[in-house]
């Protein structure tokens, strides 16, 4: 009873958001030319729905660690490792000086620096999935040795029957 409730609250939230994201977007369209509060309407509930899909976000998380404890080294170990990341991303691949390319926008060093991490953050741990997919099927049949998949199969169901 609770899944169907939640499942239908986050319909209705949903579909409110979009509806009003909707209302938005044709006030911009109607009149293109006077579109500068609608703009500003949208980019100010746009901030609101991030707002509140963080705090929601971060709810839930403080739910799970509290119920779970177990779990919270595992989520320490996590979060270090991907401190480390950022932090070579940082201090040894990102650097200080503003892109030229957009004369109009003015972009101090630290700005650039920012940007530069998040965007060697975002390449090292996309390399990371990308390597852990290819890798996964490999690692896991060299770990089944020399096995065919049918006695691999045979081995599993006679640990469910263990159990």
């Amino acid at each position: 009873m609770e899944n169907k409730t939640i499942s239908l609250t986050n319909k209705i939230i949903v579909g409110l958001i979009a509806l009003v994201g909707l209302v938005l977007y044709i006030m911009i369209m109607k009149d293109p030319d006077n579109a500068d509060s609608a703009i500003n309407a949208m980019l100010n509930f746009t901030y609101f729905v991030l707002g509140f899909a963080v705090l929601v976000s971060l709810w839930v998380w403080f739910k799970e660690m509290l119920t779970h404890p177990g779990k919270l080294k595992e989520t320490a170990i996590v979060t270090i490792i991907f401190l480390i990341i950022v932090a070579i991303a940082k201090y040894g691949l990102a650097s200080n000086q503003p892109a030229h390319y957009y004369p109009n926008i003015n972009v101090d060093a630290a700005t650039s620096n920012w940007v530069d991490t998040g965007l060697y953050t975002f390449y090292i741990l996309g390399t990371i999935a990308v390597l852990v997919m290819f890798l996964s099927p490999v690692l896991s049949m060299v770990a089944s040795g020399s096995k065919s998949s049918s006695e691999a199969y045979e081995e599993e169901e006679e640990e469910i029957e263990e159990v």
